[in-house]
């Protein structure tokens, strides 16, 4: 899965904020401790003018942390 790759102060800056009315960003770390950043065709189209920058960030391949053994 391709995601937008996020510095920490990045990930603060906009972890929980909303860009729409219903619609806020959730960013997500992967197995390697790096912050990713998935949106959506439709989530593009509704950021406004301050999260575009979001749309030039570095791009990269996010690997998910194993999931627990529920037993």
């Amino acid at each position: 899965m391709i995601g937008y790759i996020l510095t920490i102060e990045q990930k603060e800056a906009i972890q929980g904020v909303f860009f729409a009315p219903d619609i806020f960003f959730n960013c997500v770390q992967d197995i390697n401790d790096v912050w990713f950043l998935f949106l959506s065709d439709q989530d593009k189209g509704l950021l406004p003018q301050e999260y575009l920058y979001l749309l030039d960030l570095p791009q990269g391949e996010y690997v998910p942390p194993p999931t627990p053994d529920p037993f």
